[in-house]
């Protein structure tokens, strides 16, 4: 799960108001609410975290006063399955920030989006089906607690291969692929950039310096926030968060390049044409998108707008994650993964 706790930098001054009545309409539409019939009716289906979801939702109340915007959280897999389960049929009119590759698993159901213009977004996260467009990418890092080497007197890695060295030996935490997207994608973009046998056994000896392979994707920063580990395999925009908070990180990128992902959102088949449903999605595809990116994930998304974050990275080389949204080769791949 990724992890939101603050907003920082050029971000904290755009319109995130929660209080009085609008916090009681964000506790009504998060807790989701009996479907209604009526046309002015939108339910979102959201795999975003609990910040993000609340900022969305008080500026599309903000924006669009006269619709019953709804919004249900599901976690990204839960979110797929039950997507998968209901198909067209389904209660939600939006799915949002649901990752790419589970996003090509329920594209059956997605609506397709000619009128979009597709132009507007970095061209390596556009879908070449039109049925969803990029909210936002997330690039992962190796993050360093820069008190705990300096203590133990060692240096900071400065490559993948550094990491097999045995004076690091029980300070590395990486998520489990099995269990988390970000740690999957460290192996793909190795797997890409080493092929398949090599990443394996790169990772089979990662293995004898990784203290613990953690279930969530936010395990590794946090491992580094309490001190339980020195070096991290996480999300950047983690690290940042963290960082801003004044908990001694480094963020470090390898010559491999820093391994990412694209959330999406989609329009499900059949309800793309109800004008609020559409008025409501392109608000996301557009505003939505620099809402996020000024605030929480500063990947650049749109082609003519980058959000400012402070500390955050800027001009990240990305790694190769070509096949990142292939759900066959990600179980093919995971079945070989002993950890």
């Amino acid at each position: 799960m990724r992890s939101t706790s603050m907003l920082s930098g050029r971000g904290s001054r755009l319109r995130l108001v929660f209080l009085g009545s609008l916090t009681a309409m964000l506790m009504a539409a998060l807790a989701g609410c009996v479907p209604s019939s009526n046309g002015n009716t939108v339910i979102i289906y959201s795999s975003a975290e609990g910040m993000r979801n609340e900022a969305i939702m008080g500026a599309l109340h903000e924006e669009f006063p006269q619709y019953d915007i709804r919004l249900r959280y599901l976690p990204t897999g839960n979110n797929a399955a039950r997507l998968k389960t209901e198909g067209t049929g389904s209660e939600a009119d939006i799915v949002f920030d649901l990752e790419g590759g589970y996003t090509r698993q329920v594209s059956e159901a997605l609506a397709c989006l000619p009128d979009t213009d597709m132009d507007i977004y970095a061209e390596d996260l556009v879908d070449p089906t039109r049925k969803s467009v990029p909210f936002a990418r997330e690039s992962a890092c190796v993050a360093v607690n820069d008190k705990i080497l300096e203590e133990k007197g060692l240096p900071v890695p400065q490559s993948y291969e550094d990491l097999l060295d045995p004076q690091y030996k029980g300070l590395i935490c990486m998520a489990n692929p099995k269990t988390s997207g970000t740690a999957y994608n460290f192996l793909k973009s190795l797997v890409n950039a080493y092929g398949e046998d090599e990443a394996l056994a790169y990772f089979d000896k990662l293995a004898d310096n990784v203290y613990q392979f953690t279930a969530s994707g936010s395990g590794p920063i946090n491992a580094l926030v309490q001190g339980e580990a020195a070096i991290g395999l996480g999300l950047t925009f983690q690290a940042v968060t963290e960082i801003n908070q004044g908990i001694p990180l480094s963020i470090h990128f390898f010559e491999e390049g820093s391994p990412w992902d694209v959330y999406s959102i989609g329009v499900i088949e059949g309800k793309q044409d109800k004008q609020a449903v559409m008025d409501v999605f392109g608000w996301l595809a557009t505003e939505g998108v620099k809402l996020d990116n000024a605030n929480f994930s500063a990947d650049q998304v749109l082609r003519d707008f980058k959000g400012e974050i402070e500390n955050y990275p800027s001009d990240i080389v990305y790694a190769d994650m070509e096949g990142i949204r292939d759900l066959e080769e990600k179980e093919r791949l995971l079945k070989e993964w002993k950890y």
